[in-house]
């Protein structure tokens, strides 16, 4: 039945083309295929299960501010119908450094720690003055996904990680809503609404429209401006969450998805709210360059007191 079938060796083209097709799948996985990697330590807490390489104190560092994280998070999501109070540990991997993590995890561009499930992965950021920004960043992904069980506009969910990860902890508390400038993107405000007028924002390029902030279209490319973008999910979700006349629309518009219909019906529309998000900005920016007292000893923002438009 095989004598159909003729057998022949390859030609000289046939082996160029297989000894490129290996040496391109050899570099792909040598670029992007996760290396072994062996915890030195498993840290269980209430809620989480932790594989850490970690200084003992640095990996019990991060288990108290990720159940911090979940204490608040669930007292203010708790109330969502797809909730769920019962469910496994959640897990994370906790690296003792940043080439650590970037070697075990190749590839990954820009992005200091990342959420995969079941595992919430970051290293621990001795070089920084808040060590555990970037993981409770992704642990508020984990959260979304894994307790919530929200399914957010992108906007959204990475300005929702953002609020909860650069909030600061006081006594050892997460207060949500205040802001700690060592953390990322706060660290980069001054590349957002350079000048005092949203028109020349738009033009000059550090304002994104905000129609395109929402929807994700007909913005710059994000692989270029990828802090802008940032900036702007943080800054808005912000916004939302601390400017009373909006805060009650917050919840509705997690569980709705956060699209721009549904942005538009709960918030308002979108130019009208781009305005008002723009000076809140603005304010922002004067607070954290500025020596208020308040704001230094708490990080609670201050209420806006100039005229609109005049920041």
């Amino acid at each position: 039945m095989f004598s159909r079938f003729r057998t022949r060796p390859f030609t000289s083209r046939e082996k160029r083309l297989i000894v490129l097709l290996l040496v391109a799948v050899g570099l792909a996985a040598w670029k992007y295929v996760p290396r072994p990697w062996h915890p030195s330590a498993k840290v269980e807490t209430a809620r989480y299960v932790i594989l850490s390489t970690a200084a003992p104190a640095q990996t019990e560092e991060i288990a108290r501010v990720v159940e911090a994280l979940y204490g608040v998070y669930s007292n203010r999501f708790g109330a969502l119908p797809t909730f769920r109070c019962q469910h496994a540990k959640l897990q994370m991997k906790l690296y003792k450094d940043r080439r650590e993590f970037r070697r075990v995890n190749p590839g990954l561009g820009w992005a200091e720690a990342f959420y995969r499930k079941p595992y919430c992965q970051a290293y621990y950021s001795s070089q920084e003055i808040n060590s555990h920004h970037w993981m409770l960043h992704e642990a508020t992904h984990q959260l979304n996904a894994e307790v919530a069980h929200v399914t957010m506009a992108q906007w959204l969910e990475e300005g929702l990680a953002e609020y909860f990860s650069t909030s600061r902890f006081l006594k050892g508390q997460l207060v949500l809503g205040t802001i700690d400038p060592n953390t990322y993107p706060v660290w980069r405000i001054d590349d957002l609404a350079t000048t005092p007028d949203l028109t020349a924002n738009l033009h000059n390029g550090s304002v994104i429209p905000l129609r395109a902030i929402v929807t994700g279209h007909g913005g710059p490319s994000m692989n270029r401006h990828f802090n802008l973008y940032y900036l702007h999910w943080w800054s808005l979700t912000h916004f939302l969450f601390q400017t009373e006349r909006h805060r009650p629309a917050v919840t509705a518009l997690l569980e709705q998805g956060g699209g721009l219909e549904t942005f538009e019906k709960r918030i308002g529309p979108v130019d009208t709210v781009q305005a008002e998000w723009h000076d809140y900005v603005r304010h922002l920016k004067v607070v954290l360059a500025g020596h208020d007292p308040q704001f230094l000893r708490t990080g609670q923002v201050p209420p806006m007191t100039n005229a609109p438009g005049r920041r």
